[in-house]
């Protein structure tokens, strides 16, 4: 094969690649079109604010599609490895959920008075005689897991309600704001994961000084011992999370606000 007819066989696949991305997820808008929705924004009110959520819900899944044509056509698809990491990240994420979600309902909602199953916690107690510390970082993964539950949520929450505006994390390409935004959040966040982490594993956290803490101290308070007492918090987390994965079972996919919304925007 010579050298011009493998050059013109790599550009036929570049063309293939790119109508195949393109077929498969057509952008709606512009980048020149989202200047002019931009154009509509001229006050703060509370409908200019929800639109502006909007609009950065396009910007964000503009740039995605951006990134998609330039692996298809400089990378040609991208490294598969990259996609099996992907699908492996998933799988053990499902596993953790899973996990939790079993070891809440074994340790702390059947409780006859003592609870069904230690489950998590007689496994963190057996890789701890396995292996000094091993035990400890399978702790430290699930309470880790917890926190990068709370910024997927935050992220997926805005994409699809609006409420609160979108600060996504990705590797060289994140503004200060969102930095700040999602530190924010874990901070707020990670007093109510040592909570529930504590509450979760009290048999492995025993005698220590989270155990007293949260264990003791905390669950004894006027105001909150209430519902400590009752689970309210479980309860209210379980649910959530129910709601949560009946929700993205029907609408699995993030649906685009502007795509059917600024067919009258002003052309450019």
């Amino acid at each position: 094969m010579s050298t011009r007819t493998l050059c013109s066989a790599t550009r036929c696949r570049r063309r293939a690649i790119l109508r195949r991305n393109s077929a498969a997820q057509p952008p709606r808008n512009s980048a020149a079109q989202f200047c002019a929705i931009l154009a509509q924004f001229p006050d703060g009110s509370a409908t200019h604010r929800h639109r502006y959520r909007q609009f950065k819900q396009a910007v964000y899944f503009l740039e995605k599609d951006w990134q998609k044509v330039q692996v298809a056509y400089k990378e040609r698809g991208g490294n598969p490895l990259k996609h099996f990491g992907f699908l492996l990240l998933g799988v053990i994420s499902a596993i953790l959920s899973l996990c939790w979600l079993i070891h809440i309902v074994l340790y702390i909602f059947i409780r006859q008075p003592a609870p069904a199953s230690q489950f998590l916690n007689e496994y963190f107690m057996l890789l701890d005689n396995a292996l000094p510390l091993l035990g400890t970082a399978t702790y430290a993964i699930f309470a880790f897991y917890l926190l990068f539950c709370v910024l997927k949520g935050n992220l997926k929450f805005g994409l699809r309600f609006f409420l609160i505006p979108i600060h996504p994390m990705r590797v060289g390409n994140t503004m200060m704001n969102s930095f700040l935004f999602n530190v924010l959040l874990l901070l707020l966040c990670a007093v109510s994961a040592v909570q529930f982490c504590a509450t979760a594993f009290a048999t492995y956290a025993r005698l220590t000084a989270v155990d007293m803490l949260f264990g003791v101290q905390v669950r004894n308070l006027i105001f909150l011992q209430y519902f400590f007492r009752h689970d309210v918090f479980i309860y209210l987390i379980v649910g959530v999370m129910a709601m949560t994965g009946l929700y993205l079972g029907v609408f699995p996919t993030d649906k685009r606000a502007l795509d059917d919304a600024d067919d009258d925007a002003p052309p450019m």
